[in-house]
């Protein structure tokens, strides 16, 4: 009461105050409005500080709110309930959709770029902007217990409220698992965020509806409900202020924990992906009549030598020896009759020869999976020390081998394209595939020069 008397009569002042030219005037009233300006803001931090321990608070304009504000028979209820029903049928939908079915989690990509991955964990940070529900679900237990709500609405059941707002908190964090397996299964920007959009729609259909609802769209009952007193009623604070701040840290410890869970799952995965984790541990390589006459071979302290190179020689299974290359697997051949690594060490190097494998690794120079070998060169001449490839496919920038399309070129003495190659992923077809591998390593063997000394 002195407070808005002091304003009152600060104001009295101004108004009393004849503003003609004499200097006493003017100065009366600037005395006056700076009075009146101090008491203003001295009501002002009053105010806030009032606001800040006894700010009310209503119920959301939401359709989960007519869950317990309504008759279980009213339309008004069957309403929201059928809200609530499309709204977790569609984001159990999209969570199908980004890879969870019964059958288990669907098919993380081998790995994605730089760009993909910033956006992936900027994401995650969005997420827990854009989502409402979970906050506001815990918000209001915390703040609404059962007597201050008896109190305002003896007529309602406070198990519907509860029911309700755990309602939110399922819908909130079934919002979170699908951004979490979204984030998870996407490799392409643009895709990531306007799935956001969609996910975020999907969450706020109960919003959409309440505000279509109370605008008169649907039923004249609706808008009645959804104009009630209940939603005019204020909230105010009824605890002290150390509870209130810890209702503040309560909420603040629930958004940290979430961020730490997706957090912890993207650099999983991320980590997984970098080390190749999500791609075939082994590959089946089938070149089909593939033959160069005059390949220049160099063996190491030796010149090099034209041989003829039968490219079906190099059938059979590749797996990952442990090393990367251009942020992808390198894939070794194994030994054709028990798939196991060759010994690549010699107890007497000069007289016992070994077995040095063929490679298929990426090559980001030339955009390009590659089949090579280290001791064979296209020519004497040929500058591709880099990446000496013998069979390239079409350039790409795929992480999974399996993924590559289109015919692969292959060196014969010239570039030439051959339909003849195939990459048979983790090695599905095991026996079968090692056996056809054997075929075409014995028909090379009996009717051309191979190189047995490579």
């Amino acid at each position: 009461m002195d407070t808005a008397a002091a304003v009152v009569a600060a104001s009295t002042d101004i108004e009393s105050c004849d503003f003609d030219d004499s200097s006493s005037n003017n100065t009366k009233a600037k005395e006056a409005a700076a009075a009146a300006s101090a008491v203003v803001s001295a009501v002002g931090t009053i105010d806030d500080k009032k606001d800040a321990d006894f700010d009310p608070i209503t119920l959301p304009q939401s359709t989960h709110t007519l869950l317990f504000t309504e008759p279980v028979c009213s339309k008004s209820f069957q309403f929201s309930v059928a809200i609530a029903t499309l709204s977790i049928l569609c984001l159990l939908l999209a969570l199908t959709n980004n890879g969870i079915t019964l059958d288990g989690i669907g098919q993380v990509p081998a790995n994605v770029g730089k760009a993909v991955k910033i956006a992936q964990f900027a994401s995650i940070f969005i997420a827990l902007l854009m989502e409402e529900e979970i906050p506001t679900g815990l918000y209001l237990l915390r703040r609404i217990p059962k007597t201050y709500f008896k109190s305002k609405f003896p007529e309602l059941r406070y198990s519907k409220f509860v029911a309700a707002s755990c309602l939110r908190i399922f819908m909130g964090y079934l919002f979170l698992v699908n951004v979490l397996f979204l984030l998870m299964m996407s490799d392409n920007v643009i895709d990531i965020f306007f799935d956001f959009i969609a996910l975020q729609f999907l969450q706020q259909l109960d919003d959409i509806s309440f505000n279509l609802a109370r605008m008169g769209v649907f039923s004249k009952s609706l808008r009645v409900a959804t104009t009630s007193k209940y939603f005019r009623t204020e909230f105010r604070r009824q605890t002290k202020v150390k509870r209130s701040k810890r209702i503040g840290f309560f909420l603040k410890a629930i958004y940290f924990i979430n961020l730490m869970i997706l957090l912890a799952a993207q650099i999983f995965v991320t980590v997984k992906q970098g080390n190749g984790d999500y791609q075939c541990k082994s590959i089946t390589v089938i070149i089909k009549d593939e033959v160069w006459e005059e390949s220049v071979v160099q063996m190491p302290g030796e010149e090099s030598k034209a041989m003829v190179l039968v490219y079906p020689y190099f059938n059979g299974v590749y797996s990952q020896d442990g090393t990367s290359h251009d942020g992808r697997p390198v894939y070794v051949e194994q030994k054709k009759f028990d798939g196991t690594p060759f010994d690549t060490t010699s107890p007497e190097p000069k007289t016992i020869s070994i077995k040095i494998p063929a490679r298929i690794q990426y090559c980001k120079s030339i955009r390009a999976w590659v089949f090579m070998h280290d001791y064979i060169r296209k020519s004497t001449h040929h500058e591709d020390s880099e990446c000496p490839w013998l069979l390239r496919s079409e350039e790409t920038d795929v992480y999974d081998i399996e993924q590559v399309q289109g015919p692969w070129q292959v060196w014969a003495g010239v570039i030439g394209k051959t339909d003849g190659m195939y990459v048979f992923a983790c090695s599905l077809f095991g026996y079968i595939s090692s056996q056809i591998s054997l075929l075409y390593f014995h028909t090379a063997a009996s009717s051309l020069l191979h190189l047995q000394s490579i």
